[in-house]
């Protein structure tokens, strides 16, 4: 973790133009040397006048002002520059460009291991990040405690820190960067590597925070989060600030971009051609396989609860195959198997006989609302000659075709998302009351 301190007499980043924000920027931008061969940057050095580099503009033309005691999310793809800005906003990097002024005690909570010193136990490093952070050894013997009671690390605490695990890491960072009664707060997505007790033990500490006044500045691609916590989120894309606002606005902004670039990554993806396992005798051949949303429109990105197609096109190049059975098998990424559906396991199976040589046909598959939950998933098809004591294939195609859901709700956790109902209610005689909410 990195906990960084801007000191309240930096002239760079304490300015008269800062005025009542907590944090401002006026042309931020950052760019950093691109060099294709490491001894261009040396011919640079002797020889004056020479350019062998091409800038890379990691930040540029932020423009922000963020009040004291808001809570503002950064979002956008990977890539997009937002812990390259909170590296300016901390003062850990200096800009190329612009200027940044920040009001208060900052700490932050960046890359991982960032700002500890991997030979000192996480004592020391408690003592060390403190001392940055402009805190009297006295105040640091007294918050020292309660420091590593937030933390729970137990006897880890006299351990060098590079015994510690990536979730070890993060609970030391968050508990020196919460504990130091900060001005402002800014984390990057370094809460995601933390388990759910600690994250959720975070939260509530980010929510004193933000109760008490402080300025809480935060990087993730949980949506569900930034709807909750931000009053204001900001949306970068190539390092530049494309978009503003309310986070339900701004939030549906960028799951729109998600959606237009996932559906040209997977498109691309799913035309590249097949290098997995592929089986049957061949009488039938499922020759096309397209994924349908809202309208029947083709596409490889859903919303949980958007509709789901599923179109096979089939054609016969010879007889044989006396009682064909489609199928769909629908898997996580990780492999783990979901759901497999066919047209005969059903209450009124469909039954197809003949198939004559030439002929071509759809087979379809719907879903009124997809109940998966975020992530990427594939299928594979199955085309089974059922007519024989032991089902045979005719072709079987393994991760024929990928596609990912997105979920800017984010309201349940897990693989699926069920339609749940809540009732809450008090039975004793001084009050009866009854609340129900339904997902």
């Amino acid at each position: 973790m990195n906990t960084a301190a801007v000191p309240a007499a930096q002239p760079t980043n304490r300015a008269s133009g800062a005025g009542t924000s907590a944090i401002l920027c006026r042309g931020l931008g950052k760019a950093y040397r691109m060099y294709q061969k490491p001894i261009h940057r040396v011919w640079e050095l002797l020889v004056p006048g020479l350019s062998k580099h091409t800038d890379f503009w990691a930040v540029r033309n932020v423009y922000l002002d963020i009040a004291p005691g808001s809570t503002v999310g950064i979002i956008g793809e990977n890539g997009a520059g937002k812990s390259s800005l909170l590296k300016l906003l901390t003062g850990i990097t200096r800009p190329t460009e612009g200027e940044v002024f920040v009001n208060g005690r900052v700490a932050s909570l960046l890359e991982l291991g960032a700002g500890f010193h991997p030979e000192f136990s996480g004592r020391d490093n408690i003592h060390l990040n403190c001392s940055i952070l402009g805190m009297r050894p006295e105040e640091i013997d007294e918050r020292f405690p309660k420091i590593v009671e937030f933390s729970e690390l137990g006897d880890f605490i006299d351990r060098p820190v590079k015994t510690y695990s990536s979730g070890m890491y993060v609970r030391l960072g968050f508990s020196v960067a919460a504990s130091v009664d900060p001005d402002i707060l800014m984390i990057d997505e370094a809460l995601s590597v933390g388990d759910e007790h600690f994250r959720g033990k975070c939260i509530n500490r980010l929510n004193e925070l933000r109760e008490k006044g402080k300025t809480i500045v935060f990087v993730s691609h949980d949506m569900g989060a930034v709807k909750t916590m931000c009053e204001w989120v900001v949306l970068m894309d190539k390092g530049e600030v494309v978009g503003q606002g309310s986070a339900e606005k701004v939030a549906d902004e960028y799951l729109k971009r998600a959606h237009e670039r996932g559906n040209q990554r997977l498109s691309a993806f799913n035309r590249g051609g097949s290098t997995y396992p592929r089986w049957g005798s061949g009488e039938i051949e499922v020759h096309q396989v397209e994924l349908l949303g809202a309208g029947g429109a083709p596409t490889h990105v859903f919303r949980t609860g958007d509709p789901f197609t599923v179109r096979m096109r089939f054609k016969t190049h010879r007889a044989g195959a006396r009682q064909p059975v489609f199928g769909l098998g629908i898997y996580r990424s990780d492999g783990t198997h979901v759901n497999a559906t066919n047209h005969s396991w059903r209450r009124e199976p469909i039954v197809l006989d003949e198939f004559r040589p030439g002929e071509e046909g759809v087979a379809e598959v719907s879903l009124p609302a997809l109940p998966l939950l975020v992530g990427q998933y594939y299928l594979t098809s199955y085309l089974y000659d059922h007519s024989k004591a032991a089902p045979t294939p005719i072709d079987q195609q393994e991760h024929v075709v990928t596609f990912e859901v997105i979920d800017a709700d984010r309201r349940q956790h897990g693989m699926i998302h069920l339609p749940t109902e809540w009732r809450v209610g008090w039975t004793g005689p001084e009050r009866k009351e009854e609340r129900e909410s339904r997902a």
